[in-house]
């Protein structure tokens, strides 16, 4: 893709997850300008096969090259003719998503979603899920998209998208998040603390198509239903 004519500010970067409902997934990206030119696409090393799932054609590959797909890097087929190449030494800090996610932020953008982060071994789940906490994100919209759900990270007052019924589960990430009030959820908090603990913001309600969270110190990681 070209995208010297003009300043991109989104990036969709593709780990090498398991990804489910792809088309789901591509009809949300597309849904919110995030496909056709109006962002970079990204992948992460072996993710390149997922961004072909995706019909994305990837404008970057980055990584070691470890988990590149062999019949892949031979066909180096019309969708990758215009790729450009980022490789990097395996015996590195950072996992490939996490180098994916610093070269778009370097870039300038905004506005990142990550998709095919989850799933697979745990430990690069918890990684990448992590990762929306990472001090390097202040100011910068990123979001992990799943077939069924949409996780990011907020230490701010916000309103949320949803639909009445939907679940959203809302944990601290900090020792723990004070509430002044929530509106549209079936459990709210007003005036309290929520603990640094899995239990109590696990599988909330939407009782209506957005919720608002007011909250005076912390951070928060949100998971909602799509």
């Amino acid at each position: 893709m070209n995208h010297s004519k003009k300043k991109i500010k989104k990036a969709v970067i593709i780990a090498n997850g398991p990804l489910e409902c792809p088309e789901k997934i591509r009809r949300i990206l597309a849904s919110r300008s995030f496909t056709g030119g109006d962002a970079v696409i990204i992948s992460a090393d072996g993710g390149v096969s997922n961004t072909l799932k995706l019909g994305l054609k990837p404008d970057i590959i980055i990584g070691d090259m470890d988990s590149i797909d062999g019949d892949i890097k031979k066909k180096k087929t019309k969708e990758l003719s215009k790729t450009k190449y980022i490789s990097v030494s395996h015996d590195k800090d950072e996992s490939d998503t996490r180098l994916a996610v610093d070269h778009a932020a370097g870039m300038g953008i905004k506005n990142i979603i990550i998709t095919g982060a989850l799933g697979g071994r745990v430990d690069h789940t918890f990684a990448n899920i992590m990762l929306l906490a990472s001090p390097g994100l202040d100011g910068i919209d990123a979001k992990i998209l799943t077939g069924d759900s949409e996780i990011f990270v907020t230490g701010k007052s916000c309103t949320i998208d949803g639909e009445s019924g939907k679940l959203i589960s809302i944990f601290s990430l900090a020792p723990y998040t004070y509430f002044i009030k929530t509106k549209g959820l079936k459990y709210g908090l007003k005036n309290e603390r929520l603990d640094f603990s899995p239990v109590r913001g696990l599988s909330n309600v939407f009782t209506a198509a957005e919720a608002e969270i007011d909250i005076k110190e912390g951070q928060l990681l949100i998971i909602r239903q799509l």
